[in-house]
């Protein structure tokens, strides 16, 4: 079964890569003497020693994963705008989605695979590590436990199915219905690390980690809720906006642990190839630039272009392309914005709105515009719900939340469109991605759950 022994094989490259350090390697007699420093045995990675790299091998994959959904997820939305050649983006930018041919949503796909086997398998290896009293730092393991919650949260805000297969063994996909229970995993793998960062001292910034994506996690569930299943053709959602006591509650007390504007980031990963490496599609390849809606959002209290949108665009060369990068800019490096304290105050901002409290509303809402040094929206020009949609699209750039919150505010991408035999977010409110061809391909259970063992 090709993907899934491709899923194997990856998994082990970035550990194996830094594990290799630990092998001592012999000189070369010769230039074709050559001994491969990452080819290591996967009975290597059963040593306490190993824990940190196979930590750091984690982290790489769920950054490669990252690079590689950002850019399919963002055409298909407002934040990105296709400039380029190929045919398959058109599909994305229209909202067909649904295409499982699509060869970049189709790329993408092994680094999703790899991460959530790597992350999963490496949780198994230092919990023995942990249980046995090998494991120091147990830092290692909270780590992983809060990278794998970001693999799986990043599946189930991205696709509307998943199959849990290892290596050469096939799983049957779980269906759009039980999407949900990803975020309870990753819950459950935050709540492990947050008790283990509790007892280590001098761990601010991952307390603030793990709680802030805890509390977007949970916020995150209860959008994908109000957007599961999707709807009949042509149907718009009644808004529901969320206010989840868990949610609010990890928010309020990761504010109280991290800095007036704390981000939880991530540095770009340059392994991710070129074709979906979202800092290079548009810095280097000019297949893209940033949208269109984005390069020209005026603020609705001063009318002008908003602050916090050009400075989110600055780390993209005039403003996207389609010009090059200018000299002496990076052309794949970037950061990712897994949470910040600005997502988590608009969180409690829309947990107040929807019980009424509109001082409270303004209040969080506020304390956000100030730190673009924005004026105070005290209700005027637009409504308070069309001011909540507005700062979320403003604060939230290419932080994979922007398909979500149009399907429950029923929003539309300019360019979506109706496609005859394709199935179109234009139409189908909810509409997530499917199950690629290249897990098809290699997983029978796909087409067929009877096949699976």
């Amino acid at each position: 079964m090709r993907t899934h022994m491709s899923f194997g094989r990856k998994a082990l490259r970035p550990v194996g890569v830094l594990v290799g350090a630990l092998v001592a390697l012999a000189a070369c007699k010769s230039l074709l003497d050559v001994k491969n420093p990452n080819d290591v045995s996967e009975s290597a990675l059963d040593k306490p020693e190993a824990a940190g790299p196979m930590t750091n091998g984690v982290l790489a994959a769920t950054v490669r994963m990252l690079s590689g959904i950002t850019t399919p997820y963002a055409v298909a939305t407002d934040e990105l705008d296709w400039i380029g050649s190929r045919d398959a983006w058109f599909d994305l930018e229209t909202g067909a989605v649904s295409n499982y041919l699509n060869e970049f949503t189709d790329g993408a796909f092994p680094y999703v695979g790899e991460a959530r086997y790597v992350a999963d398998n490496t949780i198994a290896r230092l919990e023995i590590f942990d249980a046995a009293g090998t494991l120091n730092p147990r830092s290692n393991l909270a780590l992983t436990y809060l990278y794998a919650a970001i693999v799986y949260t990043s599946i189930a805000d991205m696709y509307d199915d998943y199959a849990f297969s290892t290596k050469t063994v096939p799983a049957a996909p779980i269906g759009r219905a039980n999407m949900g229970t990803l975020y309870d995993k990753a819950v459950t793998y935050l709540d492990k690390a947050l008790i283990i960062a509790n007892t280590a001292a001098g761990n601010a910034t991952m307390r603030y980690n793990i709680m802030a994506y805890r509390a977007r996690v949970k916020h995150a569930k209860a959008v994908w809720a109000s957007i599961t299943p999707k709807l009949a053709l042509g149907v718009n959602r009644t808004i529901t906006l969320i206010n989840d006591a868990g949610a609010n509650a990890d928010a309020n007390a990761a504010i109280a642990l991290g800095a007036t504007d704390q981000k939880f980031t991530l540095v770009n990963n340059l392994e991710a190839t070129a074709g979906i490496n979202v800092f290079f599609e548009v810095n280097g390849r000019n297949e893209h630039r940033t949208g269109i809606v984005y390069r020209t959002l005026n603020d609705p209290v001063t009318g002008a272009l908003d602050p916090t949108v050009q400075t989110l665009l600055s780390q993209f060369s005039t403003a996207g392309g389609p010009l090059p990068a200018p000299t002496g800019a990076p052309t794949q490096s970037g950061t990712h914005v897994l949470t910040s304290t600005r997502e988590l105050r608009l969180i409690l901002a829309e947990a107040a709105l929807a019980t009424g409290n509109t001082a409270g509303f303004r209040s969080q809402l506020n304390t956000v515009r100030a730190l673009d040094g924005k004026p105070a929206y005290a209700g005027t020009p637009i409504a308070d719900q069309a001011m909540l949609i507005y700062e979320r699209q403003a604060q939230l750039w290419l932080m994979r939340r922007r398909l979500s919150d149009m399907y429950r505010f029923n929003l539309k991408e300019a360019k979506w469109a109706d496609r005859p035999g394709l199935e179109s977010a234009f139409s189908s409110n909810g509409l997530l991605f499917p199950i690629p061809n290249v897990e098809r391909l290699g997983n029978p259970c796909i087409a067929d759950p009877s096949k699976c063992p």
